[in-house]
């Protein structure tokens, strides 16, 4: 009854809008329970350090237990707010000085819960140390990492699903889609024009091959700034901030079984491979290299065992390679095709003869699927 109840009061203070510290205590006084608190950041918990408020009618005792069993309380008349009385605040800031506590979701002890949590983190932490890179749009290599972050969270939750609250679910994937929507937009167009600084044009070609990659470029600045726009949201702050906390398990769930989802992703990928046929198009590869990326991050949360683990994701790695380098040439090739409606003369012929270039791309990539794909299968059949 009580992580029940618990679990209420974190629902409200993850909604898009925070509540006011009135809407909080309003919560808590109707459902008159126990809440454990913390920095978003756990500092108190990672110091051993537990702090609770029970909520009464005539105001609320608050208790702080540290590592060694000492126990301060103190009691809060009138439930005027959510800041602790003195003599307990005193010692919290000295652990988390100037940190605001906010209600901690129910906690699991679970092994599975617990990995998800830190894979979790790694993720953040990623997007985090990419964001500044992603901004100033030097390297791509920045956004790249961002975007590979970003998916391994959305690939990491949707595996996880059938074990963890939908409400938790949904305040982060829809931001999460919303982000790749905008990083997607300036890395298709990154790709492409890396690609066409190192493509081979005849001379009469060169200057025309320039005005393309000119309005390639502006592109790019157009969409570059629909990024940072979204990057300086309040969606994706707030983002940032969830993905701090632990996953919210659903109702009833005890234990998230990571080995059982990575051998239910794989057998998915088997069964998207079985329908490829002899001549999958470019739309069948394309789900088969997000089922493929949904099997290689379901093994790495699951943490693959052994010397088999790490071949199975090397080989997934390749494959996921392979089929990378073919969604780019697909997507390229759609770029150029919108760039040869505005652009006229040489510059859109040197658009379409750089399209059709990616066809040939593609069709060379096709080839090495096959072998690529044996080995991935004969790997994972031994670690499954």
């Amino acid at each position: 009854m009580i992580n029940g109840v618990r679990a209420e009061a974190y629902e409200v203070s993850m909604e898009p809008q925070a509540p006011t510290p009135e809407d909080r205590l309003r919560t808590e006084r109707e459902l008159g329970t126990v809440h454990e608190y913390d920095t978003v950041e756990r500092d108190l918990a990672r110091s051993g350090i537990r702090v609770s408020r029970f909520p009464l009618e005539a105001g609320a005792l608050w208790r702080l237990e540290l590592p060694r069993g000492e126990r301060v309380e103190a009691w809060e008349p009138g439930n005027d707010g959510l800041t602790p009385p003195s003599e307990i605040a005193t010692m919290i800031e000295s652990v988390a000085p100037s940190s605001q506590l906010v209600p901690m979701p129910p906690q699991s002890d679970d092994p599975g819960a617990r990995r998800l949590h830190e894979m979790l983190e790694i993720q953040r932490r990623a997007l985090l140390r990419h964001d500044p890179g992603t901004r100033l749009g030097d390297d791509p290599e920045n956004l790249h990492q961002h975007r590979v972050a970003a998916r391994r969270i959305r690939t990491f939750i949707r595996a996880t699903r059938a074990y963890t609250d939908p409400g938790w679910q949904r305040s982060l994937v829809e931001p999460l889609r919303e982000l790749g929507a905008v990083t997607g937009a300036v890395r298709d167009l990154d790709v492409l024009l890396e690609q066409l600084y190192e493509e081979p044009l005849e001379e009469p070609d060169r200057a025309h091959g320039d005005v393309l990659r000119e309005w390639l470029s502006a592109e790019r600045e157009s969409a570059r700034q629909t990024l940072i726009t979204a990057l300086g949201s309040d969606s994706y702050r707030l983002l940032l901030t969830r993905l701090r906390l632990p996953p919210r398990l659903g109702e009833g769930v005890d234990a998230v079984p990571l080995r059982r989802i990575a051998r239910k992703e794989f057998s998915r990928l088997l069964a998207t491979v079985e329908k490829l046929g002899k001549h999958p198009d470019d739309a069948a590869l394309h789900r088969l290299r997000i089922e493929l990326k949904r099997a290689r991050y379901a093994a790495e949360l699951a943490a693959a065992p052994g010397a088999e683990g790490r071949r199975f994701l090397a080989d997934a790695k390749s494959l996921q390679t392979l089929l990378g380098e073919h969604q780019d040439a697909v997507v390229a090739a759609e770029l150029l095709r919108r760039a040869i409606a505005g652009l006229d003369g040489g510059a859109a012929f040197v658009a379409g003869r750089l399209a059709e270039r990616r066809r040939f791309r593609r069709a060379k990539l096709k080839k090495k699927l096959p072998v690529a794909w044996k080995r991935l299968r004969k790997s994972g059949r031994r670690l499954h």
